[in-house]
């Protein structure tokens, strides 16, 4: 069981890069905040990411995927899987970064 993430998470890059949560369905929420589903933070942009640029890396500055067991297998928003606090993925970061989830933008209800 895990937190279900909401609009008002907090979800980083591994180098401290904020990402920006705009979800795609405004119709269920929790508290107010929309719930994250399944491909909701597919290409989502990243801010403040502190890895520098240069010849061999580059900073992440969107996500490129999640990966498996991020999303709950029994709850869904709109006909998609909601993302769970335990949700990790990649991002464009040249090494790619991991993102994780600092804060679920709730502590009320788990899947």
């Amino acid at each position: 069981m895990g937190f279900i993430v909401t609009s008002n998470a907090r979800i980083v890059c591994a180098h401290g890069g904020q990402v920006t949560l705009v979800p795609r369905q405004p119709t269920v929420t929790i508290q107010g905040a929309a719930i994250l589903r399944e491909s909701d933070l597919i290409g989502a942009p990243i801010v403040g990411c502190a890895q520098p640029p240069t010849v061999s890396s580059k900073p992440c500055t969107a996500v490129v995927s999640t990966l498996p067991g991020g999303s709950s297998p029994t709850v869904s928003a709109a006909g998609l899987p909601v993302h769970l606090d335990s949700l990790s993925g990649m991002t464009d970061g040249v090494p790619p970064g991991v993102i994780s989830v600092v804060f679920a933008g709730q502590a009320t209800v788990q899947a």
